[in-house]
């Protein structure tokens, strides 16, 4: 998908809005993209995603928003960031992007170790809820009955 102009992508079903400047993706480091909805239950509505983000591909960026969500995002963002302290110095560019690599490599850390723990969390469902299921299941059809029954004998 361009990242302005008219063009229209048959995955999505949208096509992007004229370029504004919007705020660079937060994964990719590329500049998000306005693009307006074709679906029929959110049609003529804006969103705002990274450019690298194909619809059903988790291998790809995941970042998309509505102009809600991306309008408080940038908000949230400013917040954080404010004005850069360093005066546009090319010492200071290399450094900041050398602290936002570390800082991005340190977020992967995070979402892999947040994977395995969703991973363990599902074992440990499957391990409880399989040796459990039948007792839940029997205890839940008690209940069905007994309810169904009480309501006859009013």
């Amino acid at each position: 998908m361009q990242p302005s102009g008219s063009s229209s992508s048959t995955n999505w079903g949208m096509h992007t809005a004229p370029m504004s400047q919007l705020a660079m993706c937060s994964v990719c480091g590329v500049q998000l993209i306005r693009i307006r909805s074709k679906q029929p239950e959110t049609y003529g509505q804006y969103f705002v995603k990274c450019p690298n983000s194909i619809r059903g591909d988790p291998r790809t960026c995941r970042v998309f928003m509505s102009m809600a969500q991306y309008e408080g995002y940038e908000a949230h963002h400013k917040m954080i960031t404010g004005p850069s302290s360093c005066g546009g110095s090319t010492e200071c560019i290399v450094d900041e992007k050398q602290q936002l690599a570390e800082l991005k490599h340190r977020l992967d850390n995070v979402v892999t170790d947040i994977c395995e723990l969703k991973v363990q969390v599902q074992k440990l469902k499957m391990d409880y809820f399989g040796t459990h299921y039948f007792v839940i299941v029997a205890v839940c059809v008690g209940v069905a009955l007994g309810c169904l029954m009480s309501k006859l004998w009013k």
